[in-house]
């Protein structure tokens, strides 16, 4: 099954920008979308985004409003035989989440270390995303190859599932970028410094998940 090079998940191509404005028009026509803040992802070099997870419609969403080509870790019980082929066209990385995956942090890696964007669920599962806990996934990338990690909080998404006469209101609130020094190659990366990093990414998303709830959302999770 065709899968996009490396070059393409960095630079994008005009097969992977057709699928994000077909997915942007799909978007667009389940929901009242709001995208807040696409100026904080820098343009150029390594990032991970850490995004609150409400719905699995959390990653396609992002990948279609991103100016960037992002490759999300997915769930490998995703990949059924009617999403398999638009995940790996799309260039996403399946995880087999029973286990510590290394195939799939070694394929995340490999596309921050050429400069590409990765998209991460930090609480490790779809909730209420307020993002109680955070996994350390997304602390060893961050000190592994030096990326920028952006918080992203959606908001509503969980909604698109209702079937009412109105299309539901989908927030997407991209934060301030996060600065983290690389650890060098050939150095372990030590479990403490991924917990630190972790913390202070999944502080960092929580915080911005509660200040750009909506009035309604904010009431149901107090």
């Amino acid at each position: 099954m065709y899968q996009p090079p490396l070059i393409d998940l960095v630079a994008g191509s005009a097969a992977l920008r057709r699928r994000q404005a077909l997915a942007r028009l799909l978007a667009h026509g389940l929901a009242r979308m709001t995208v807040e803040g696409l100026a904080n992802v820098p343009a150029s070099g390594p990032v991970v985004l850490a995004v609150n997870h409400r719905d699995f419609l959390d990653g396609p969403l992002l990948f279609a409003f991103l100016k960037r080509p992002v490759a999300f870790l997915t769930k490998s019980e995703a990949y059924t035989p009617r999403a398999a082929p638009l995940l790996h066209t799309t260039g996403q990385i399946p995880l087999v989440r029973s286990r510590p995956d290394v195939a799939a942090v070694r394929a995340g890696l490999r596309v921050l270390r050429a400069g590409g964007v990765v998209g991460v669920f930090p609480e490790g599962a779809r909730g209420d995303g307020l993002v109680r806990i955070a996994k350390p996934g997304v602390g060893y990338f961050a000190l592994r190859t030096g990326a920028t990690v952006v918080p992203v909080a959606c908001h509503g998404t969980q909604s698109l599932k209702q079937r009412g006469v109105r299309r539901p209101e989908v927030a997407i609130s991209i934060g301030a970028p996060l600065a983290f020094d690389r650890v060098p190659e050939g150095r372990r990366v030590r479990r403490a410094d991924v917990l630190l990093a972790t913390e202070r990414v999944r502080g960092e998303l929580a915080a911005l998940v509660g200040a750009t709830a909506p009035a309604n959302e904010s009431a149901v999770a107090a």
